[in-house]
């Protein structure tokens, strides 16, 4: 199976026929090139009947944003402070993102809406520090996704969420797709980055039970590839909230024949 193709696990579908993939996906996958075809995976696990939901990620967008307009981002991934600037930069990058997303998925034939089902609030003062537009997740409009993927739809959801206030906070994408797939009951979450995998002093973790990985982020944290740290540690929280599986897959195009 080949890291970078969502077909190369076609052959185990048939068990999968009306269960729900969650897709996270970085934003820096998004405007590659090869973005096209992993549409085109998705298309043909809608054709078997998954249920598939799209949660993406923006800060590759966030950080050209800044820089077009003068502005250093407090954090790009939504773990840390963001403040109003930040707030802006993030809204208006993860919307354009969403929409590109959407063409595309008409582009291949497939509905899907764009969606404010993550209900969020603040993250706080953690250690003596106000995060201020940063946010977590609360919960998931479950009746709103299962609504959309009842018939037929694909709810993408952006690294935003929304407060009963109608206040909106930027969140980790990782977190939301994990709270996801845990509302969703999913069977599967996958994680489609810019790295082979989990890489540990270099070297891809091809397969590993999920209290290894819970070792290697107690005792090895150094030696995670830090742009996988924070997939390492949101595919342990998944799967200790009952997500059968958890893949980590490159999705960038110069790994393709």
């Amino acid at each position: 199976m080949k890291l970078t193709d969502l077909r190369g696990i076609l052959q185990y579908i048939p068990q999968f026929r009306e269960k729900s993939f969650v897709i996270s996906v970085d934003g820096a996958i998004v405007t590659d090139e090869n973005f096209g075809n992993i549409l085109m995976d998705i298309a043909v696990l809608r054709s078997l009947n998954i249920r598939v939901v799209i949660v993406h990620g923006a800060s590759a967008q966030i950080r050209a944003l800044g820089r077009e307009q003068g502005i250093e981002p407090s954090n790009l991934d939504g773990s840390g402070l963001t403040d109003e600037p930040t707030l802006q930069l993030a809204l208006t990058a993860a919307n354009r993102l969403t929409h590109e997303m959407l063409e595309g998925l008409s582009a291949n034939d497939l509905r899907a809406a764009s969606t404010n089902a993550v209900i969020a609030h603040p993250l706080g003062i953690l250690h003596g520090v106000d995060h201020q537009w940063t946010g977590k997740v609360e919960r998931i409009d479950v009746e709103m996704c299962q609504r959309l993927l009842d018939n037929g739809i694909i709810p993408v959801l952006a690294p935003l969420g929304f407060d009963g206030d109608g206040k909106t906070y930027r969140v980790n994408s990782d977190s939301i797709a994990v709270a996801v797939a845990d509302a969703l009951k999913a069977t599967k979450l996958m994680f489609i980055t810019t790295q082979d995998g989990i890489l540990v002093k270099d070297h891809v973790i091809r397969q590993m039970p999920v209290a290894d990985l819970e070792s290697v982020l107690a005792m090895q944290t150094a030696d995670v590839h830090p742009a996988m740290v924070s997939k390492a540690i949101h595919a342990v929280a998944a799967c200790k909230a009952g997500v059968p599986r958890v893949h980590v897959i490159n999705g960038v195009n110069r790994f393709r024949n």
